[in-house]
């Protein structure tokens, strides 16, 4: 086990449009302390690199996905992860999301029950890329685990990709 100490503080010159800084503490298993020293020598530096990756690369998938679901369609996605956790091995692939979302209507109506059409769903998710899958993945998820005590804004969250 290897922990990485993240103080934002001294790394702003490396992290753009950085308002506000604070330390976070991140324990990376064998597998990804190797892929982060292949990195770079330094793991805060490269543990820096790969946050900041992730957000522009999320940043830009949600861009991408804007416009290829309806409404009813996100609705239904949204339903199915209210009782999901994803398996982050699995998140980027989408024959697996597939599986889901047919469990989803098998066991809890999520497409039927907001008036989407599950096939036209699944045709839509095979057209992603694994970048697409796991981030919308991602992203359903954390609207229903980002708070502790309240639900996010409904409107804003399919705002965002209808």
């Amino acid at each position: 086990m290897y922990t990485v100490v993240i103080f934002c503080k001294l790394a702003e010159p490396l992290i753009q449009n950085t308002m506000k800084s604070e330390p976070i503490t991140i324990r990376a298993n064998e597998e990804m302390t190797l892929m982060l020293k292949s990195m770079h020598a330094r793991p805060t530096t490269a543990t820096l690199s790969v946050l900041e990756l992730f957000t522009v690369i999320r940043k830009e998938t949600i861009r991408e996905l804007k416009g290829r679901f309806s409404r009813k369609e996100i609705m239904s996605l949204l339903d199915s992860y209210k009782r999901s956790t994803p398996d982050l091995h699995l998140l980027a692939t989408n024959y697996i999301f597939v599986g889901h979302m047919r469990d989803a209507e098998i066991d809890h109506k999520c497409t039927s029950s907001n008036n989407a059409n599950l096939n036209v769903l699944i045709e839509k998710i095979k057209m992603l890329n694994s970048a697409q899958v796991a981030i919308l993945q991602q992203e359903l998820w954390s609207y229903w685990n980002i708070y502790d005590t309240e639900v996010p804004d409904l409107e804003k969250f399919i705002s965002r990709f209808v």
